[in-house]
């Protein structure tokens, strides 16, 4: 199958990986032409800034017709306007262009202001000016091509050592649950639903089990040999928010390497 990854960075490139040693014809794009040097050298690649206007030429209609798109834009924090317009421009090319579908990677902080278990029916908060710029997000591009939403929990992985986040700074309660999930689980799944060709659909990718806050990064600091975050010593009134992974885990042919996020810990740096 012919799959284009959008975004050479950090996600991307290691979906990228998973999927031209699965046998896909790989295609990794970059904002510019001088960030595809590394790019290059190990896949097809093309330059495509969706924070510009972009229109659509004979090469990007070759690109984009019969093609499964994987959209790893992040949602910015501080441009919400430019992550809708990239993923507006993203949209409009995959539809008038012809692509046969879309993995979209989107984020459990939709699941924000919620407590207890939650899963990908729960209801929500979408007064919220975050989870209403991610719904946008998954509403554009589902309602362009048959799309498989990830709702991704916290990122951890190769290069992305979760003990730099909160060594030696204030760090909240300690007894919140953490939910994240390591890039290795992420790309094994993509790869199964590429497969499978599951889409249209919704999950959420969090590790299955639970551990708290606190024992998470005291481990991860103690790992990477950095201070300790310092948590508050009040436990918290309302039960913390544990995003469930159960309906991933119905995915043929995928289980999680790590059970937990504590398990995942020696394998990030």
């Amino acid at each position: 199958m012919k799959i284009l990854v959008i975004g050479a960075g950090w996600l991307g490139t290691q979906l990228a990986s998973q999927l031209k040693a699965d046998g896909h014809e790989l295609w990794l794009s970059s904002r510019s032409a001088a960030k595809a040097a590394s790019v290059k050298s190990h896949y097809n690649h093309f330059v495509l800034d969706l924070s510009q206007s972009v229109r659509p030429d004979a090469e990007l209609e070759a690109l984009f017709k019969d093609a499964l798109v994987i959209c790893t834009v992040p949602a910015s924090r501080s441009d919400g306007a430019g992550y809708i317009r990239a993923l507006t421009q993203l949209a409009g090319l995959m539809k008038q262009l012809g692509s046969v579908a879309c993995i979209h990677m989107s984020s459990t902080g939709i699941y924000e202001g919620l407590t207890g278990a939650v899963d990908e029916q729960s209801q929500l908060q979408r007064s919220d000016p975050r989870i209403e710029l991610l719904e946008t997000g998954e509403t554009l591009v589902a309602a362009a091509v048959p799309c498989c939403t990830l709702r991704l929990a916290g990122l951890i992985g190769p290069g992305r050592h979760p003990a730099r986040f909160l060594s030696g700074k204030p760090a909240g309660a300690a007894d919140v649950a953490v939910n994240m999930v390591h890039s290795s689980d992420i790309c094994a799944a993509v790869s199964a639903i590429v497969q499978q060709q599951l889409w249209p659909e919704l999950f959420n990718l969090s590790c299955p089990e639970f551990c708290s806050k606190a024992e998470f990064y005291f481990t991860a600091c103690k790992l990477a040999s950095l201070p300790a975050p310092q948590f508050e010593s009040t436990p918290t009134a309302t039960p913390s928010r544990r995003v469930l992974s159960t309906k991933s885990q119905t995915i043929a042919g995928f289980q999680y390497q790590f059970s937990s996020a504590l398990a995942a810990l020696p394998f990030c740096s």
